[in-house]
């Protein structure tokens, strides 16, 4: 009788670690702002500041599940001519989440735009890119 309830307490009490880990976990993500300023860290983007006169942020966040789709869909052959590293989603460590900060430049009559992605667990720069022109 001594050991069953030894046992049962060991599993509650191991459950309760794992649950205050997970939620640890979970509550350490980035904020949308902790992204945006880490991604002012980018050499792309620090260079966009410094040269233009207004910019814009679009942010969008893939949490782990989302990320493990892309990187699925992006295993189909229509992409096997693509290099692995064109796809930042392969350069994101299994589980993490991410937040990608999308600047867009102006420079007077037209600009350009930069992504920056940026790992919402450990808040690195994952990948950045300079992108398309626009007028």
């Amino acid at each position: 009788m001594n050991v069953e309830k030894i046992i049962i307490i060991l599993v509650i009490f191991s459950f309760f670690l794992t649950s205050i880990n997970v939620l640890g976990i979970q509550g350490n993500l980035l904020t949308r702002e902790e992204a945006i300023e880490i991604s002012k860290n980018s050499s792309l983007v620090q260079e966009g500041i410094a040269k233009t006169y207004y910019a814009t942020i679009e942010t969008h966040h893939y949490n782990s599940q989302r990320i493990e789709e892309l990187k699925e869909w992006h295993s189909d052959e229509i992409f096997e001519n693509v290099p692995k590293d064109a796809f930042w989603e392969e350069k994101v460590p299994e589980g993490h989440s991410v937040w990608e900060v999308i600047w867009y430049f102006s420079e007077g009559v037209g600009g350009y735009m930069v992504g920056v992605i940026v790992d919402a667990e450990v808040g690195a720069i994952i990948n950045e890119l300079r992108g398309l022109t626009f007028l």
